[in-house]
C-alpha cells in the first residue's frame, strides 16, 4: 500500500526529495553528450524513467552532468506523485498541463475532478515541490544551496559591497543597500563574517525567486526592482538552535518578511523561509494567507514516490 505524505485538506502540502545518493552512476562517468545515455541503462534508473511520458524522459536526459539529470528525474517524480495523492488520480492520469503563463499544474482532462497547484524547485542535490488542491491559490517555491566555498573567493577578490551591487539589476535599492551594510547579531570578523552575509543575501534571494516563481514571472520582470522584501532575517539552522535535537535537520521558520512593491506595502502574501541541514534555505510563498502550510516532508523514494506509481498502475 502507497503511504500517504502530508496531503492536509485545504491546505499547501510541501515535499522535499534528496537525490544525492539516489540514482547511483559509475564512478568513472564523466558529464559529456552520451553521459545521460549511459546512466539511463542501470536497472534502477529505468524503473524510475518509465514512470514518466516520453516526452518527460527526453526532457531528463538531455542534460550532460549526471546531477543535472537526477534532480529533473526527480522534479518529474514529485509532480506525478503530488497528482496521484492530492487528486487522487492514477498514475498513468496524472498528466501535468500548463497555465497560459507556462506554470505547470494538473487539469482533469474530463473536467471534473480537483485541480492541483503546485510549483517545484531544485539546486544542489534537494528537490522541493508545494502544492495545494484549489484553483484559487497561486504557488512559489525556491530552495537555494548556500555554496560559500565557491562564492568566498570571488568576495574576497572585489569586497562585499561590490559584490553585492553586480546583482542590482534583481534587487531594489534598499534592498541592495540592506544587504550589503547587514550585519549579524553575533560578533564574527574574517570569512565567518562573510559566510553570514553570504547567508542573508541568499535569504533575499530564494524569498524573491519564491515570490516571482508564484506570479509565473521569471527574474527578468520588469517590475523586479520595484518589488521590494523588508524586514529579512536568516533562520538558523539547528546545529545554531539549542532546542533542537543533534539529528533534526530542519531548522529555524521565517515568516514575518514584509513584501513592498512602488512604495506601497503588498498585502494578500504568505511569505515562509526555512533553513534546512546547514546549507539549505527553501522560501514558500502564495497569494491566500488564509490557507495553511504544512510542515516539510523529506519524501522517501521507494516508500513514498515508488509506491505512487506502482500502486496505482493498471496491472
Amino acid at each position: 500500500m502507497a503511504s500517504e505524505p502530508n496531503i492536509e485538506a485545504n491546505g499547501v502540502f510541501r515535499w522535499v526529495l534528496d537525490v544525492h545518493s539516489e540514482w547511483p552512476c559509475s564512478s568513472n562517468m564523466r558529464a559529456g553528450r552520451d553521459a545521460s545515455t549511459y546512466w539511463a541503462q542501470e536497472n534502477d534508473n529505468q524503473r524510475a524513467l518509465n514512470f514518466l511520458t516520453a516526452e518527460e524522459r527526453e526532457k531528463v536526459l538531455r542534460f550532460y552532468h549526471i546531477r543535472d539529470v537526477k534532480l529533473s528525474l526527480g522534479s518529474q517524480l514529485l509532480k506525478h506523485c503530488a497528482v496521484v495523492h492530492g487528486c487522487h488520480v492514477p498514475w498513468p492520469e496524472s498528466f501535468i498541463s500548463k497555465h497560459e503563463n507556462s506554470k505547470p499544474c494538473y487539469v482533469p482532462q474530463n473536467g471534473s475532478g480537483k485541480q492541483l497547484e503546485f510549483n517545484v524547485s531544485h539546486h544542489g542535490f534537494l528537490v522541493a515541490l508545494a502544492g495545494c488542491a484549489d484553483k484559487d491559490i497561486q504557488i512559489g517555491i525556491d530552495v537555494v544551496q548556500v555554496d560559500t566555498v565557491k562564492d568566498l573567493p570571488r568576495v574576497r577578490q572585489e569586497g562585499w559591497p561590490s559584490w553585492v551591487e553586480t546583482y542590482e539589476a534583481v534587487f531594489s535599492d534598499r534592498e541592495v543597500q540592506d544587504i550589503a551594510t547587514w550585519q549579524p547579531s553575533q560578533s564574527l570578523d574574517g570569512d565567518d563574517l562573510l559566510r553570514a552575509k553570504l547567508r542573508h543575501f541568499y535569504a533575499h534571494w530564494c524569498l524573491k525567486e519564491a515570490y516571482v516563481k508564484m506570479t509565473g514571472e521569471a527574474l527578468l520582470a520588469p517590475w523586479l526592482r520595484d518589488m521590494e522584501f523588508r524586514n529579512v532575517q536568516v533562520p538558523r539552522t539547528a546545529s545554531n538552535m539549542p532546542t533542537m535535537s543533534p539529528t533534526d535537520d530542519w531548522g529555524e521558520t521565517i515568516s514575518n518578511v514584509e513584501v513592498w512593491r512602488d512604495g506601497k506595502e503588498v498585502m494578500g502574501i504568505k511569505l515562509e523561509l526555512k533553513a534546512y541541514r546547514d546549507e539549505y534555505l527553501i522560501g514558500t510563498a502564495t497569494s491566500r494567507p488564509d490557507v495553511p502550510f504544512s510542515s516539510f516532508k523529506l519524501l522517501d523514494l521507494e516508500r513514498d514516490v515508488y509506491s505512487a506509481a506502482e500502486t496505482s498502475w493498471p496491472s
